[in-house]
């Protein structure tokens, strides 16, 4: 299983690929670690989050954002500039090559599981369409929860 995840305690992006027989996460910019269970690493897909244990998490393809922004920017623009040039034919078809571009990709890229709360993404071999797909209320719930712990913890501060 291949882990991306935000250190808890120093707060570095870490990547590590995590087998059965490891028992641990280590952070490489500190100290931390976290030990897993021996059912934790098995064939299936992880039930819950390795790193803050949260068992709310989310299904997506596992493709870079920003790659998929660029391809949509570059595709309007590329239209844009033909339909200026009065080459309709052109500029649908600009449109239509990147649409089935982007079903490929979409029909290709395997899934990855992320936790709502840390945002670590668990990447598996195994099956993990029995995963829910985003769920803005879930997130969103999370999403208070964090400000409720920030404030808080300004509020102990002062």
């Amino acid at each position: 299983m291949r882990l991306r995840y935000q250190c808890p305690r120093c707060e570095a992006p870490q990547s590590q690929e995590i087998s059965a027989p490891a028992g641990e996460i280590r952070c490489t910019g500190c100290d931390w670690t976290q030990s897993l269970g021996p059912d934790e690493l098995g064939d299936s897909a992880p039930s819950h989050c390795l790193i803050c244990g949260n068992s709310d998490l989310w299904r997506q393809k596992d493709f870079p954002q920003s790659v998929g922004l660029t391809m949509v920017a570059a595709g309007a623009t590329l239209s844009s500039i033909a339909w200026w040039y009065h080459r309709p034919v052109w500029a649908l078809s600009i449109l239509m090559a990147f649409a089935a571009i982007d079903l490929l990709l979409y029909a290709f890229m395997p899934d990855v599981l992320v936790c709502y709360r840390c945002r670590s993404r668990h990447s598996s071999d195994a099956d993990l369409s029995e995963h829910p797909t985003f769920d803005h209320e879930t997130a969103e719930r999370y999403r208070q929860e964090q400000l409720r712990l920030e404030e808080a913890a300004n509020a102990q501060q002062s």
